[in-house]
């Protein structure tokens, strides 16, 4: 597969019919323009992948903008201080129950919820 990168306005040959020209990049997309003779089909990815397999030397993922790479840091940074909280939520109940035998029920309804707000599921 040839990767190339190309600046609004630059274009690309395919052949002697099938030209290619980026015109900008906006936000999270380039805009481009496609000129092909009427008998060949031009369709987007996700138009084509429902009739046809995905071609195999694409690259699966695309790259992440800025904002959801930042947007995932802040969601597993959030999810460490929960898993954290949980631990600490835990142990002062292990605490608590080993002094207080007598609360054992409502020691394990707290667990339950522990777990359900850290997004475990009850095997």
């Amino acid at each position: 597969m040839l990767t190339l990168r190309l600046k609004p306005g630059e274009y690309l040959v395919i052949g002697e019919d099938i030209t290619i020209q980026v015109f900008e990049k906006k936000r999270n997309y380039l805009e481009v323009a496609v000129e092909a003779p009427k008998d060949i089909s031009v369709l987007r990815g996700e138009v084509y992948e429902q009739n046809n397999p995905r071609p195999p030397f694409l690259r699966e993922n695309r790259s992440q903008t800025l904002c959801e790479r930042n947007a995932n840091i802040r969601r597993r940074e959030t999810l460490a201080r929960r898993e954290d909280a949980a631990r600490q939520l835990n142990t002062f109940l292990d605490g608590l129950e080993s002094r207080n035998p007598e609360l054992e029920k409502e020691i394990l309804t707290m667990r339950e919820q522990i777990s359900r707000l850290n997004g475990e599921t009850k095997a």
